[in-house]
């Protein structure tokens, strides 16, 4: 099996703050493997295809599944941060320019009978990237103005931090925004998509920001209690219908996400906590099975 310290696995980890390191995982794998690197991704959307997130399995695992199954092909691409093109140096964030040249993203694949199995993390400040890099292609490049003619002077810090805060506050209300996954960037991108189109584009930039950050901290404290009764839990699952209708691991799975949607204020689950759950569980149901087989 691939290891390396600091690789990043399968877990709760939504705010990954480093991937770079990563191309080097995957190259020094590559080079043990006797496996050729292609340097770029397959496009998606042109065939069949499975996305597997760093929560279902981490890099190591996926690698190894490469190597077992991608017939000595490798595709890895990444991504940096790199202003100028759509949008301009000086709307750029101090705390992203200080990463200016970095990788954000790094995105792996291989295929296997006609099927490509991608993998893909993003580290928490390319997200914020991504968004203002969305939101610049979106709209008509004026000096200081928005679409709608109104200048970027019009709005005062006060204002600005009102808007973004109420808009927030919102979002984080919305049920679909809680139960998007925190990992991969979902709940940056949803967030984008539910603001008003008509949002002034700092306003926006500052209100996904704090959505995002709000829901992080609201999810975990939310399931800090759940990870204390998931022996509890686990018997009540196996009293739900689709649960003991489910015949596979996955659905299992899924069940196990909605059903801890409802215990924890509507947030999607940690992958963590959620394999736990299944995995009690389905220890419960061998248990009785054995209990019931002795009588």
């Amino acid at each position: 099996m691939c290891t390396a310290q600091g690789v990043v696995g399968a877990g709760y980890g939504s705010r990954v703050d480093s991937v770079g390191h990563l191309v080097d995982v995957v190259e020094e794998f590559a080079a043990g493997a006797a496996v050729t690197v292609v340097p770029v991704v397959p496009e998606r959307g042109y065939g069949p295809e499975v996305s597997i997130t760093p929560d279902v399995l981490g890099l190591p695992e996926f690698l190894d599944l490469a190597g077992k199954l991608g017939g000595g092909v490798l595709y890895l691409e990444t991504e940096r941060l790199d202003p100028g093109a759509d949008v301009a140096v000086d709307q750029v964030p101090s705390h992203l320019m200080a990463r200016r040249g970095q990788v954000g993203r790094v995105s792996v694949a291989f295929a296997v009978n006609g099927v490509v199995h991608f993998w893909e993390v993003t580290a928490t400040w390319f997200e914020d990237w991504l968004t203002l890099e969305e939101q610049a292609s979106t709209r008509v490049s004026l000096p200081r103005e928005d679409e709608d003619g109104h200048g970027d002077e019009r709005l005062s810090e006060e204002e600005r931090d009102r808007l973004a805060d109420e808009l927030a506050q919102k979002l984080v209300a919305m049920p679909e925004f809680r139960a998007a996954k925190s990992t991969g960037g979902a709940r940056q991108r949803l967030a984008s998509q539910l603001m008003p189109a008509d949002t002034h584009r700092w306003v926006r930039w500052d209100a996904v920001r704090e959505a995002v950050r709000q829901a992080d901290e609201l999810a975990a404290a939310a399931y800090e209690p759940v990870t204390q009764r998931l022996g509890e839990l686990a018997a009540e699952l196996t009293t739900v219908a689709e649960y003991q209708q489910a015949r596979t691991s996955g659905a299992r799975k899924q069940v196990a996400e909605h059903f801890l949607l409802g215990k924890a204020d509507g947030f999607s689950p940690p992958a963590m906590v959620r394999d736990e759950l299944v995995a009690r569980a389905q220890e419960a149901v061998k248990a009785a099975k054995s209990s019931r087989a002795l009588f």
